[in-house]
């Protein structure tokens, strides 16, 4: 597969998110607040830091493909920003998302932005539904039955909640394939991701010691990922 354009597909990426929420990237010194369970809210126009999300997209357009590219991401976000990346990266992206009303909105701001309606292309696929639901998994498997080459793991932000995300879908991701977790610096207590991430270092989920790499360019979000052997 040809090398994708990280550059080319970081100002795309820059020319949606000026048009979402705010208009935003969040910022390298922005906290969560103690009382929001997911951290960040909704009037970013994405729920990343620029400088993090700009070198995962190095890290996926480092890896070498001979076939076309797919990707799962467990939480589409208030604007379906990181699925609008993913588009630009991958041959097929694919989105768990319970709420309906991000979907929609998703394909509505996409046809806003290009004047035309791309949520049907064959690039976008949708799962409506939790993630840990059973028809939400047995879609998943369905659909997905090559497999994927990323994971991002960006939904329920619960220990427990990361780790089923984690069990259920990680078995998708094929050899040489990424699997990455957002807000893995997160420090609100809600937030459990930084603790199973370290539990999945020390062998502590399933007796393997899993060797991450930490993107971290800010006070509280961050990218941690590995690459499956």
């Amino acid at each position: 597969m040809e090398k994708v354009d990280v550059e080319k597909a970081m100002n795309e990426l820059d020319s949606w998110v000026s048009k979402r929420g705010n208009g935003e990237y969040v910022p390298k010194n922005f906290v969560s607040p103690a009382f929001s369970f997911y951290g960040i809210p909704a009037n970013f126009g994405i729920q990343q830091v620029r400088a993090e999300i700009k070198d995962f997209a190095h890290v996926i357009a480092d890896q070498s493909y001979n076939h076309n590219t797919s990707a799962l991401e467990v939480g589409l976000g208030y604007f379906g920003s990181t699925h609008f990346l993913w588009r630009q990266l991958f041959d097929k992206v694919t989105s768990i998302e319970k709420s309906h009303d991000r979907v929609r909105s998703f394909g509505e701001n996409s046809r806003d932005f290009y004047n035309k309606w791309i949520a049907d292309d064959g690039k976008s696929s949708f799962l409506i539904g939790a993630s840990n639901d059973v028809s939400t998994l047995k879609k998943a498997y369905d659909s997905l039955t090559g497999g994927v080459d990323m994971l991002f793991i960006d939904g329920d932000h619960r220990y427990e909640g990361v780790m089923a995300d984690w069990l259920l879908y990680n078995p998708l991701v094929g050899k040489g394939g990424i699997v990455a977790f957002h807000d893995a610096n997160a420090s609100v207590d809600s937030c459990g991701v930084p603790d199973f991430l370290e539990d999945l270092e020390n062998g502590h989920i399933d007796g393997k010691n899993y060797e991450l790499s930490k993107i971290i360019k800010s006070e509280d979000a961050g990218i941690a990922y590995y690459i499956k052997e």
